[in-house]
């Protein structure tokens, strides 16, 4: 399956299970520029030493910081790919940036802000393109979200998870299971890269279809 991804969600995802190894949220976000190519990457990094402002050093932030426009300018035809729907910092952020493209794989609705492109009379006017992956990619996204918050919380659901499984219960219940076990910390300890860890949420998804 992880053949199949596409190399910006590939790269996305992988920084997300960079920031998870590091103990921040396992988001991460790309830019490509008009013909797909990969011009800026970030990743959460709000729960590491060295971070100056860790309130804002969101997946999105971090990855508009990294781009630079004086090479690449034209970042209305750009696209932003973000394992996580922005929060309202990251999705104001991305808007006054001239961004017009948001690739999305997981909704948020905890403090997702992409509603906003809506609701909003000046953000409505710029017309953003917003697609959300949905689908397997979200699963991905969710079950790596709420391990973080079980271990968080060590192993108790909180507010997050349970607004998580309300949108994804099959991905809370694989993060539940993988967090009994202590999968993913493992995996951390393994040194295993994230085609390896994504491989396994699959199988998971796949056995929890099949028992349904």
């Amino acid at each position: 399956m992880w053949e199949k991804v596409s190399e910006p969600w590939k790269i996305a995802f992988s920084q997300g299970w960079e920031s998870f190894k590091k103990g921040s949220i396992p988001i991460g976000a790309v830019i490509t520029d008009e013909i797909g190519n990969i011009i800026s990457v970030g990743r959460n990094r709000m729960y590491e030493s060295g971070t100056l402002n860790p309130r804002i050093a969101h997946a999105e932030t971090v990855c508009l910081q990294n781009l630079d426009i004086s090479k690449y300018p034209n970042v209305k035809q750009y696209t932003l790919y973000t394992a996580m729907e922005p929060c309202p910092m990251c999705f104001g952020t991305i808007v006054m940036s001239n961004f017009r493209k948001i690739k999305v794989a997981a909704r948020d609705s905890y403090c997702g802000a992409v509603y906003l492109s809506e609701q909003d009379p000046y953000i409505k006017s710029k017309n953003m393109q917003i697609e959300f992956e949905s689908g397997l990619l979200q699963d991905i996204q969710i079950v790596l979200q709420a391990y973080f918050e079980l271990r968080a919380c060590n192993g108790e659901v909180n507010k997050i998870v349970d607004i998580f499984c309300r949108d994804c219960p099959e991905a809370v219940q694989i993060a539940k299971a993988f967090y009994e076990e202590k999968y993913l910390d493992f995996c951390v300890q393994s040194n295993k890269e994230f085609k390896d860890v994504f491989e396994s949420i699959v199988l998971m998804h796949i056995k929890a279809r099949h028992h349904a």
